[in-house]
C-alpha cells in the first residue's frame, strides 16, 4: 500500500527523513532519498490529484511541459508556440535533457511571429521534478528514450520532430529548416490541442 502524501501536517516527509516536507512545502530540494519507479508513480499521481481538483476550485489553466535534448530549439519554441495560441487556457513549459543556450536560428525565426526566445534561460528537466502537468511531450527520439515514462502525474507522450540545429548548409537553407520545424510544431501541436482543449 502506498503511502499517501502531501504530509497531512507537513512536519515529516513520508518519503524521507526530511523534519519538514519539501513537495508540501513547494520547495525545489528533492527528497533526501531517491524513489522507486512505483513510488514516483504513487507520488505523482498523489500530486496530480491534488491539483486537479485545485485546477478544479479555480479553474486554473491546463499545464504541459515540453522535452527535446538540450532545451536549446525545439522544446522553447514548441512552448513559445502554444502560449501564443492557447494561452487563455494553456500554460506551457520547455525543458532539456542538457543545458544549452537558445539556439539564434530558432530565436530568429520565432522572432518573425513577434515572439521572443532569445533571452529565454535553459531549463532542465529535474527543475520540474514533483510538479503537475496534464501533458508531458518528447518532442524528439532522445528525449522519448531518456525522459521517464510517467512524469508529471501523466504518462508521457511522444511526437518526433526532426531537430533543425543538425542541418547542414548554407544560412539560407538552415533559415528554412528552422521555420519548417516551426511551422510543423504549431500545426501539430495546434491540431493536438485543439482535440484536448475541445
Amino acid at each position: 500500500m502506498h503511502k499517501k502524501h502531501p504530509c497531512p501536517d507537513c512536519r515529516q516527509c513520508q518519503w524521507c527523513s526530511d523534519t519538514r516536507c519539501s513537495v508540501c512545502l513547494r520547495e525545489s530540494k528533492p527528497c533526501q532519498r531517491k524513489l522507486s519507479q512505483a513510488e514516483q508513480i504513487a507520488l505523482y499521481e498523489s500530486i496530480n490529484r491534488t491539483h486537479h481538483q485545485r485546477k478544479t476550485e479555480v479553474r486554473m489553466k491546463q499545464r504541459a511541459l515540453f522535452l527535446c535534448t538540450d532545451g536549446s530549439c525545439l522544446s522553447p519554441m514548441a512552448a513559445a508556440l502554444v502560449n501564443l495560441d492557447f494561452g487563455d487556457r494553456l500554460q506551457a513549459f520547455p525543458a532539456g535533457l542538457t543545458l544549452q543556450s537558445i539556439n539564434p536560428h530558432a530565436a530568429a525565426v520565432m522572432a518573425e511571429l513577434g515572439i521572443d526566445i532569445g533571452h529565454q534561460p535553459p531549463t532542465p528537466l529535474s527543475h520540474y521534478e514533483r510538479e503537475p502537468f496534464d501533458y508531458v511531450i518528447a518532442l524528439c527520439d532522445q528525449a522519448v528514450d531518456s525522459c521517464p515514462l510517467y512524469f508529471g502525474g501523466v504518462k508521457r507522450q511522444p511526437m518526433s520532430f526532426v531537430d533543425p540545429s543538425r542541418t547542414k548548409g548554407s544560412e539560407e537553407q538552415i533559415m528554412a529548416a528552422f521555420r519548417a520545424t516551426r511551422d510543423a510544431l504549431r500545426q501539430q501541436l495546434g491540431d493536438f490541442f485543439r482535440l484536448q482543449l475541445a
